[in-house]
């Protein structure tokens, strides 16, 4: 064998590089969205930014649970290779008490570990059984679930927020009649939930749309229908969780909701960032308050995924929708 067919074999035993495929009217700004998120990707995670790397185990998990929702064809060798090393990233980054928490000195809290149990399971890995008892301590008598459980430490715990208990009912695969009133209240009145991660007038709308089929009774899907009919979004963020709704709902309105997503988008492929974080962090002293923190994503990292995923799922659509807008009745 000569020393030119020894490397030829090697070239082809090795696994080749394949460009994702760009099909569909959304296809090229995946394709750039998607190069511009794992460029910002470091040691395994994503963060809000390089000066507030503590937000990354809260980001990896909201990137790799959006990620999940890009067909395999669109990512390349590379990015699906990327995807599993984050996903390891992520089962590092629990803590000895089972859950998640968002970074740097936080407790463990059931919105960082139902993104992380929700990121797991997108992507076909299991999700231990200790995360989920963790949410499940998480849940009140009214339905919510709080971010942190009861009654450990009374400085942390705190009343439900919506936010919250949408990710924790999709983590558990389970909701009842408490915690569907409890969100279609929400979603209703628009009411600014304290102890919350993040303040966005869809972002729980968005987040119980990605339940599974029939999980969510009728009148908390009315409730997000007349929420995405009757109010615009500003912003890259806000469109992007605005056009989750409508793609999920099945609503024409969301087409044109996506072309105005696609202008928005940045040479670079990223989208700008709008989205605040807040954690909450016991004070030192007699432990009887919190003191929220606020981080910016600054990157547009949560922007650029939310949009190029929410485009995504507008391409694996039959097409346009010939039904109503409006609400429906119960059956």
């Amino acid at each position: 064998m000569t020393d030119q067919q020894s490397e030829m074999d090697q070239e082809t035993s090795q696994p080749q590089e394949q460009p994702a495929k760009a099909a569909g009217i959304n296809g090229n700004a995946i394709g750039l969205g998607l190069e511009f998120l794992f460029s910002r990707r470091h040691q395994g995670a994503w963060s809000l930014g390089p000066l507030i790397h503590e937000s990354a185990p809260w980001v990896t998990a909201y990137v790799l649970a959006r990620l999940g929702e890009i067909p395999p064809p669109r990512l390349s060798f590379t990015q699906r290779q990327q995807i599993e090393e984050s996903l390891d990233w992520l089962m590092e980054a629990r803590t000895p008490q089972a859950g998640w928490a968002f970074g740097g000195d936080s407790p463990d809290d059931a919105d960082s570990t139902a993104w992380a149990a929700t990121a797991l399971r997108q992507h076909g890995r299991a999700v231990p059984q200790g995360a989920l008892q963790l949410i499940h301590r998480c849940h009140r008598p009214d339905g919510s679930f709080a971010m942190h459980p009861e009654p450990a430490n009374k400085a942390v715990s705190g009343p439900g927020a919506a936010d919250v208990t949408a990710i924790a009912v999709r983590a558990l695969s389970a909701i009842d009649a408490a915690s569907s009133e409890f969100l279609a209240g929400h979603l209703r009145t628009d009411i600014e939930m304290s102890h919350g991660r993040i303040t966005s007038a869809f972002f729980v709308a968005s987040t119980l749309m990605d339940w599974e089929p029939c999980m969510a009774p009728w009148f908390v899907v009315n409730a997000v229908r007349q929420l995405v009919g009757q109010q615009e979004a500003e912003g890259a963020w806000e469109q992007a969780l605005l056009l989750r709704c409508r793609m999920r709902l099945q609503l024409q309105s969301a087409w044109p909701l996506a072309a105005a997503v696609r202008r928005l988008q940045r040479p670079d492929g990223s989208w700008a960032g709008s989205a605040r974080l807040t954690t909450f962090q016991a004070v030192s002293g007699n432990g009887s308050a919190v003191r929220p923190e606020e981080h910016f994503d600054e990157e547009g990292v949560l922007a650029t995924v939310t949009a190029l995923s929410a485009l995504a799922i507008g391409d694996l659509q039959p097409g346009l929708y010939f039904g109503s807008d409006l609400p429906f009745r119960r059956l």
